[in-house]
């Protein structure tokens, strides 16, 4: 409906309206995509394919966005939803295409993107970070696992004037989820890959499995020497030899109790060691997270893993200047010379927080937890097309920053202190394009 819709509007009008530019912006990302899945399936799945696609970009629901009686209404209109549903319902449980299939389009992009940072001297930045999709309120799908709450943790914090809430970490059904975004500093994310997986039943999968087989793609795809951002989950000697093995250089943020070793000072855990490494420089910083600005102090020391003598590291030191938060150890395989080095360390740490960003956006605005679909290939379709629609948002944020900033004013416009000084922009621009399209498709459905 979407794509002939497109093609017939696009003939017509000399100046396309921001709907069409939309539409149009999604066929040509999509147009290598659809070429390859024409190969393998019926063409009627195909233009299945991108409807899903711009549909899932016009229903914002949290619960219910990906239910597909629910999208079904948009690809035939509402007196038609049982055929749309079957259609896409038609297009998921294909056996003639796989997740994977997706998972190769990001390969591709994330080599070409690699491309263009190269020629501008820019230092590529794997994000690396886990999470989960959880159903509470399921327990008999396929590939479902124990994975903990971070909902429930945050609705039974304690609150002053209400009883106390039980202790420790509640464990309800859900989905493991590894994911990798591709970046560089001061630049916008993209996807790399993303990956889901259970530590149950038939689909059971090792965590560890999955990182290797990751890093072994990338090393395959797109080459060596790139540099991987990880937060404390991963700290351990494990990751190291990982990422020794493939010749890739890592940045993660290290666990004071953790063993180092130093030429002069010998072996002692990482705190006691930091000691050594005096602060050398200072400056303000904006602290993200917790939305202020402050004083901050960095220091680095060269240092070894005690299980490979071999391999160069460095440990870096950032301090609170006012003692607000603990000190953060980095620790990283690249070479540490000067102080604006030590600080390209801390700031590529810090964008880490992208992905952070990237599965709250999926869960709150993609509705990445609302699937309610049997068969967990079928799941891992519905959720690798959603990924490419987060994927294709954030191009748009990239390629055609002045086109968001229309869009935004003429679709999602907001007032008030809280809009111009917070730092939402992607939720505004879902937003936006959710009502352009909807627009769209209510003046093209009669």
């Amino acid at each position: 409906m979407f794509l002939e819709t497109l093609q017939s509007k696009v003939d017509r009008r000399s100046s396309p309206s921001p709907s069409l530019f939309l539409l149009k912006q999604l066929e040509v990302y999509t147009r290598q995509l659809r070429y390859d899945l024409d190969e393998l399936i019926d063409r009627r799945l195909v233009k299945t394919f991108f409807d899903t696609l711009a549909v899932i970009l016009i229903f914002r629901h949290r619960n219910m966005g990906l239910l597909l009686s629910e999208l079904g209404g948009y690809i035939c209109g509402f007196d038609h939803a049982p055929a749309g549903t079957k259609r896409i319902s038609n297009l998921l449980r294909s056996k003639k295409w796989e997740a994977s299939f997706i998972d190769a389009f990001f390969w591709r992009r994330s080599a070409e993107r690699l491309v263009a940072l190269q020629k501008r001297n820019k230092t590529a930045l794997f994000l690396w970070d886990d999470s989960c999709v959880e159903k509470s309120e399921s327990w008999v799908c396929e590939g479902l696992c124990s994975v903990f709450s971070s909902k429930a943790r945050r609705l039974t914090r304690i609150r002053r004037g209400y009883y106390r809430p039980p202790e420790g970490r509640i464990c309800v059904p859900g989905i493991k989820w590894t994911g990798v975004f591709l970046s560089h500093l001061g630049g916008k994310p993209s996807v790399c890959q993303m990956r889901w997986w259970t530590s149950r039943g038939r689909y059971k999968e090792d965590p560890d499995n999955i990182i290797w087989r990751l890093l072994r793609k990338i090393r395959q795809e797109l080459g060596a020497g790139f540099t991987h951002v990880l937060d404390r989950g991963y700290a351990s000697e494990k990751m190291l030899r990982y990422f020794f093995h493939f010749d890739q250089h890592v940045i993660i943020r290290w666990k004071k109790n953790h063993l180092l070793e130093h030429d002069q000072k010998g072996l002692k855990k990482t705190h006691l060691l930091a000691r050594s490494a005096k602060a050398r420089a200072s400056r303000i910083s904006w602290d993200k997270v917790r939305k202020k600005r402050k004083r901050v102090t960095i220091g680095w020391i060269a240092v070894k893993h005690p299980e490979y003598p071999d391999n160069q590291l460095f440990l870096v030191v950032v301090r609170d200047k006012k003692n607000y938060n603990g000190p953060m150890y980095l620790l990283t395989s690249r070479t540490i010379k000067n102080h604006q080095q030590a600080w390209a360390i801390m700031f590529s740490y810090m964008h880490r927080w992208e992905a952070e960003q990237g599965f709250r956006f999926l869960k709150s605005e993609m509705g990445i937890e609302s699937p309610r679909l049997w068969f967990w290939k079928n799941r891992l379709k519905l959720m690798a097309i959603v990924a490419l629609a987060y994927d294709f948002l954030l191009r748009l944020l990239r390629h055609h920053s002045g086109f968001t900033n229309v869009l935004m004013r003429r679709f999602c416009h907001r007032t008030g202190e809280r809009y111009r000084n917070a730092s939402i922009p992607l939720y505004r621009f879902r937003a936006a394009v959710a009502l352009a399209l909807f627009t769209f498709w209510a003046q093209s459905s009669g």
